[in-house]
């Protein structure tokens, strides 16, 4: 199976949510290969689920402070971005992703635990399929193919899917603000002691060299990469999104 990988660069927070959605607009339609996004933000930024209730976020504050608040085309919690590595997959039900939400997460997850581990970082995989857990904070809590270090969340992922594919989004922090999500973010305290970034844990952790580790382990697993970048026609449409998207 031939996957197409976009390496890391970072955009604005509104054009990330556009692009990962116009891409998996062009991979549903047959248009595209199944395409692996690495990105990050050039500013501040929360993205909120796509079925998350908006007054969970302290909006005043982040108007206040010109954080943008995003509400993502996937499911799940906020996430505050700031500085963090966040990836997006988007696949056709086809072949090795023709299961259900539970089969993808497994094979991504996978593939991110190998990716660790080659760079020294020994994870392990959530197998739980529920979470008990009511924040509104998304790494306050883990559920089914997260992946935690020294019981600590490390990435958040959600799924968006539809009948002919899916898109899957995750973020892996690599430094935490525990002050600003305490002021974005309408929760208790206890929800932030259990969140770190992997910079906090594990110090020498290496965008590049994490990210040819994910491509070495595709090949492993049998997958094809072709590293490419963002097509004109994605851009486009992102950009078109952009235009219809009411706030969040």
């Amino acid at each position: 199976m031939l996957i197409r990988f976009i390496e890391f660069e970072n955009y604005d927070p509104r054009l990330n949510m556009a692009i990962d959605e116009a891409i998996s607009i062009f991979v549903r339609k047959g248009e595209l290969l199944p395409t692996f996004r690495f990105y990050g933000w050039n500013k501040r930024a929360i993205t909120i689920g796509e079925f998350q209730n908006l007054e969970e976020i302290n909006q005043n504050f982040c108007i206040l402070h010109d954080i943008p608040v995003i509400r993502r085309p996937t499911g799940g919690k906020g996430i505050l971005h700031n500085e963090d590595v966040t990836y997006s997959f988007s696949c056709r039900r086809e072949e090795r992703f023709r299961g259900n939400l539970f089969q993808a997460y497994e094979i991504l997850s996978r593939i991110f635990a190998k990716a660790f581990y080659l760079t020294g970082i020994d994870v392990e995989i959530i197998r739980e399929k529920r979470s008990f857990n009511r924040s509104s904070v998304c790494f306050a809590r883990s559920s089914f193919g997260e992946i935690c270090f020294k019981n600590i969340k490390i990435i958040g992922s959600a799924q968006k899917r539809w009948t002919d594919g899916f898109l899957q989004q995750g973020t892996i922090p690599l430094t935490v603000d525990r002050e600003l999500l305490s002021k974005v973010f309408l929760c208790n305290s206890e929800d932030l002691n259990n969140i770190a970034g992997i910079k906090e844990l594990f110090g020498e952790f290496n965008i590049e060299i994490f990210q040819e580790n994910i491509k070495r382990v595709l090949k492993e697993e049998g997958f094809e990469v072709v590293v490419d970048c963002l097509q004109k026609k994605e851009l486009v449409l992102a950009e078109k999104l952009l235009q219809k998207k009411q706030p969040a």
